[in-house]
């Protein structure tokens, strides 16, 4: 079972996209998280499974991000 992840970004208009060695969802979660976090302009992280989209991770904005 192949995961896929596709990241937005503010400065890109195609997502980037990088398969995960996951295997299972969770794992993709985490590693989907890591990856838009790496990724200083992504904005949303979309894992996929084959064709079919499982989640969508996004930055919390200012307002979520309750972390002072």
């Amino acid at each position: 079972m192949t995961f896929f992840c596709y990241i937005e970004s503010d400065i890109l208009t195609v997502p980037h996209m990088e398969p995960l060695e996951a295997e299972s969802v969770d794992e993709a979660k985490s590693e989907a998280e890591r990856l838009l976090y790496a990724h200083a302009s992504g904005y949303a992280a979309h894992v996929f499974k084959e064709e079919e989209r499982l989640l969508t991770i996004r930055r919390p904005t200012a307002r979520q991000d309750t972390r002072h």
